[in-house]
């Protein structure tokens, strides 16, 4: 059975994997849903590079706890973009552009982020399809609590 099928497709940015980590209830419950198969987790090589350097740099102590995540319930992978389309550098942050791209090709439903300033949300809705949550929000509108 291919969960990526059945289950709800949510991209996480590195700032979720962070913050999970770090302690937030918010995002622990998102890496949890994922854990059991509520939802499926996508996120880019770009995310988990930038992910597993901050955690490395700023706390070290988890660093085992999430390299176990990564070998025990991996996210999908999805490749870093060889291009980004015009509209998109328009509605996101140039840092978030090859992020967002991403989660374009690999067909969420929700991008999760803590930094939500970072996009032009109702205008990426429309063009794209894809919600651009707050891990708070994303909890909220999927009943995760």
């Amino acid at each position: 059975m291919r969960r990526d099928i059945l289950k709800l497709r949510v991209f996480l940015d590195a700032n979720v994997f962070f913050s999970a980590f770090y302690g937030s209830e918010n995002c622990e419950r998102i890496i949890k849903a994922h854990q059991l198969e509520e939802i499926y987790l996508v996120t880019s090589k770009q995310v988990l590079e930038e992910s597993l350097k901050n955690i490395q740099d700023k706390i070290p102590q988890v660093i085992s706890s999430f390299k176990d995540f990564l070998m025990n319930n991996p996210p999908e992978l999805l490749a870093d973009p060889l291009k980004i389309n015009p509209k998109i550098k328009l509605l996101v942050d140039k840092k978030d552009q090859p992020i967002f791209t991403s989660a374009i090709l690999g067909k969420v439903k929700y991008f999760i982020t803590g930094n939500i300033k970072d996009f032009k949300v109702k205008e990426l809705e429309k063009v794209t399809g894809i919600s651009v949550l707050t891990p708070k929000q994303l909890i909220e509108r999927l009943n995760l609590n």
